[in-house]
C-alpha cells in the first residue's frame, strides 16, 4: 500500500517548523528500521503546503508505522500548526527509475 498524503499549515510562518519536524520523523523512522517502510517528504511551492509519499511492503508495516515512536512525537509536533487533519489518497505504483 502507498499514500499520497497533503498537509496544510495555518500559517507560513510555520513553513520552517513543519520542515523541521519532517526532518525529524525521517530520522527518527530511519533509526527505528521499520521493514518495509518508505517515507519521503517534499515542499511546494506554496509554503503552507507539504506532500508526503509512505510506501508500506504489507499492513503490518502499515500498523508498525502507525504504532512507531516518531510518528507520535511527530503528531505532537505538528498539530498545532496544521490547519487539520492531513488529507491521504491512496497511490498504486506503476513505475520507479529507482526500481
Amino acid at each position: 500500500m502507498s499514500l499520497l498524503v497533503h498537509y496544510t499549515l495555518k500559517s507560513a510562518d510555520d513553513h520552517a517548523a513543519l520542515t523541521s519536524a519532517m526532518k525529524a520523523l525521517v530520522a527518527g523512522l530511519k533509526s527505528e528500521a521499520i521493514p518495509g517502510l518508505a517515507y519521503q517528504c517534499f515542499a511546494t511551492d506554496d509554503a503552507t503546503r507539504f506532500l508526503g509519499v509512505l510506501q508500506f511492503d504489507d499492513d503490518d508495516t502499515f500498523k508498525a508505522f502507525q504504532a512507531s515512536a516518531a510518528f507520535a512525537t511527530y503528531r505532537e509536533t505538528v498539530t498545532p500548526i496544521l490547519a487539520g487533519p492531513p488529507s491521504t489518497d491512496t497511490i498504486t505504483p506503476i513505475a520507479d527509475t529507482r526500481a
